[in-house]
């Protein structure tokens, strides 16, 4: 490949001494885009009150010949751009926009990327990275990320360039296939968010080279970044159908069935099937939510739509005389009886305690969400909130083996996320809240009663109560066992075993270092001294599920910290606090305030003893749901990792259908649960499921972020379509992958 001289002005640029570059940059995706369809993209570049620029515009191809090597093209680039020139630089597949980062913020837009430095160097490799670094006033240490590669030609530079200010601006991290050698296995995900240092911003750099000479790259992330991908699509539709009676819903299934079979033989089947969704959705927000019934349907085809329309279609009449629910494995749900309506006021939040995070957790979810993520990043540091360097190892038996302190802050922090998602993108309210254990901490940190809730990060890393005295070496249960530093490591562990909690209670005094630390539908937690576990196990005639978690919560050895778990949560509250929601602590049922009441006043004080009460004793989660249900609670949603909750609450409500007593002492009161998250599936299929079961049950909700991902769906579906029949498949290629990705949101 030869290198060209560059001109003056760019030796001037790229000289080591110059000042870095400043070079704003924004990622297209063909380079076919016309006037309209780039003023459609960067609407900020055809302000009313000045003439375009748009046709000022210097567009410059990258080719893989000799006499136009990548270096030549970005001479004339910033040749350009020095003259106040913007420059589109592009190859069949891919397109930067580029121009002064002054001019950028003349024009208030926000770039997805900044040019900062670039150098070349004839000899060794490493020199030019040297040199570039230098130019931007930027360390090694300040490196997001370097990538290296050797002997590529123009176009697959220019290639490796696009895709690295693409992951700037969409904030992702890809990863490897193979790292240090050792693949990625089918259930791991390609790819997460980008973290970065608490308010440092991603730098990233790339250097290319060619035998013996290098030229290197560094380029910072702009203020721009990547809009967010639709959560509804020609392969994810979702409709909705509603009627005040269960003729009224038949015919709707009926219509909506008619109209989707037109659709399917339209030449543009495709945009018309997304515009019948906005129109549905458009007239659920504006007559549907009001209805009497409300059923949702998931399906990835038309064709698929159908069959779901004639399931439900069929089940409509026994599920409604039953009163009973009908859901199918795509997600398509109906109830007959709503319980997040206003009339019914029975929506509850639900919090999970420790261990529910897992490996590449919420994953995708930044994609769909990007302004929120931005926000987030700006009010705390979202790396050790989400605990990244253990959720997203390489390795996904890291995230199991994560100590005490770590597990509860990627659990609240999971729960954090999935609360600012459903509560500020969708604006669902909640009239009930409650945790699980550690789950009550989650709940006062995402509801926007504590002030600073990002300051407890440091604080459960360093602070003896969760290093060492209710795990780790467990110094509260050496107290409490009265035990000699000369005596040895105890060996504590706890398991999971089916069993009512009478019998074992029953055997407690024959195993005194074995306890009942969490009573749970038709399971329990014991834990403790481990061979004490064994044999109350053995003793019972049940097999247990070890835990393999050193944690006394829940056990009387913990009561040795009941003083300090109060200190440790005493935390300022906000001066404006939610007044609508009811929170419902385990600590009522333990003795320690009135029972089946919401915890009052919110105050710091009430709040911390509500955590350690709860801390510090046997965690009836049976009782606390049923607490809930006698205030009010009938859909529960469960807001964290997985969908464990959900599925013990389900298994509660089971038991109390069969259960004569527990009728009678509920009122036969309605319980249902959504998971806003499931292991092992997608977090778009999670969300879309929920916000379904959610429609179905009257909740009132926001279905803007539906519409407008849509809008973005069907703008890219039509720039897909202008180009059809043009013989530029490579270009349709990139504008099908990377339309939906390209228009700008700024951060603020």
């Amino acid at each position: 490949m030869t290198h060209q001289p560059l001109n003056a002005a760019v030796e001037q640029a790229i000289d080591k001494s110059a000042m870095p570059l400043r070079i704003a940059l924004l990622v297209l995706p063909s380079i076919e885009l016309s006037t309209a369809e780039l003023a459609t993209l960067l609407p900020e570049l055809v302000p009313s009150a000045q003439p375009s620029l748009l046709d000022s515009i210097v567009k410059i191809t990258v080719d893989d010949f000799a006499n136009a090597s990548f270096e030549k093209q970005l001479d004339r680039t910033i040749s350009a751009i020095n003259d106040g020139k913007l420059v589109q630089l592009t190859t069949a597949e891919h397109a930067l926009l580029m121009m002064p980062a002054l001019k950028a913020a003349q024009l208030r837009i926000h770039p997805h990327a900044q040019l900062t430095a670039m150098q070349r160097c004839n000899d060794k490799s490493d020199c030019s990275i040297t040199r570039a670094l230098t130019q931007a006033k930027r360390e090694t240490a300040h490196l997001s990320q370097h990538e290296q590669h050797d002997e590529l030609d123009s176009k697959a530079q220019f290639a490796a360039v696009h895709q690295l200010i693409s992951q700037l601006a969409s904030r992702t991290h890809y990863r490897n296939k193979l790292n240090n050698g050792v693949a990625l296995t089918p259930k791991q995900a390609n790819s997460h968010y980008w973290f970065t240092e608490y308010h440092q911003a991603r730098v990233a750099a790339i250097s290319f080279n060619n035998g013996p000479q290098s030229v290197s790259f560094v380029i910072a992330q702009g203020t721009g970044f990547i809009a967010a991908k639709s959560l509804l699509n020609y392969q994810r539709l979702q409709f909705i159908v509603f009627g005040d009676n269960q003729a009224e819903l038949s015919k709707a299934i009926t219509v909506l069935s008619a109209n989707l079979e037109s659709l399917r033989i339209d030449k543009h089947a495709d945009i018309n099937v997304l515009k019948a969704m906005v129109n549905n959705l458009s007239l659920h927000a504006q007559t549907g939510s009001k209805a009497q019934f409300c059923a949702v349907l998931n399906a990835n085809s038309v064709e698929a739509m159908q069959l779901e329309l004639n399931a439900l279609k069929a089940a409509l009449a026994n599920t409604i005389a039953a009163q009973t629910q009908y859901k199918t494995p795509s997600g398509s749900y109906f109830t007959a009886h709503a319980l997040g309506n206003q009339t019914e006021s029975g929506l509850a939040f639900v919090y999970p305690g420790v261990g529910t995070v897992y490996a590449d957790m919420l994953s995708e979810l930044h994609e769909y969400f990007p302004a929120l993520y931005a926000k987030l990043e700006r009010e705390g540091d979202l790396k050790s909130m989400l605990q990244a360097e253990h959720i997203y190892h390489v390795d996904p038996k890291h995230a199991a083996a994560m100590d005490l302190g770590d597990l509860a802050i990627a659990g609240v922090g999971s729960s954090y996320i999935l609360t600012q998602l459903l509560t500020d993108e969708f604006k669902v309210s909640p009239d009930f809240a409650l945790g699980y254990s550690m789950g009550e901490a989650s709940m006062w940190a995402s509801l926007g009663v504590w002030k600073n809730p990002h300051d407890l990060i440091s604080k459960t890393q360093t602070d003896p109560l969760f290093t060492s005295a209710i795990s780790g070496k467990l110094t509260a249960v050496r107290q409490a066992w009265q035990l000699s530093v000369d005596e040895p490591d105890i060996v504590w562990n706890s398991f999971v075993v089916r069993s009512p909690a009478a019998p074992i209670q029953a055997l407690l005094a024959f195993h005194p270092r074995a306890y009942i630390a969490i009573i749970q539908g038709d399971t329990c937690v014991i834990a403790g001294c481990e061979s004490q576990c064994k044999a109350l196990l053995a003793q019972l005639g049940k097999r247990g599920i070890a835990a393999n978690r050193v944690t006394a919560m829940h056990t009387p050895p913990a009561m040795e910290e009941h003083s300090n778990v109060v200190n440790f949560y005493q935390q300022p509250l906000r001066d404006e606090l939610p007044d609508d929601i009811k929170f419902i602590s385990a600590a009522s049922l333990a003795g320690m305030a009135p029972r089946h009441q919401a915890v009052k006043p919110l105050d710091s004080q009430v709040v911390a003893q509500s955590i350690a009460d709860t801390f510090c004793h046997t965690l009836d989660f049976t009782a606390l749901i049923h607490s809930a249900q006698r205030q009010g609670a009938k859909l529960f949603i469960e807001l964290g990792a997985d969908r464990q909750n959900c599925t013990l609450i389900d298994k509660i409500a089971k038991q109390d259908s069969q259960d004569e007593n527990a009728a009678v002492l509920l009122k036969n009161a309605p319980c249902c649960t959504v998971p806003m998250n499931a292991k092992g599936s997608s977090d778009a299929v999670n969300l879309i499921k929920a916000l379904g079961q959610l429609i179905s049950h009257g909740v009132p909700l926001s279905v803007t972020p539906l519409i407008d991902g849509l809008a973005r769906e069907i703008a890219r579906t039509k720039l897909l379509n202008s180009k059809s029949g043009q013989g530029q498949q490579d270009s349709r290629n990139a504008i099908a992958s990377s339309y939906d990705t390209t228009s700008l949101k700024g951060e603020v």
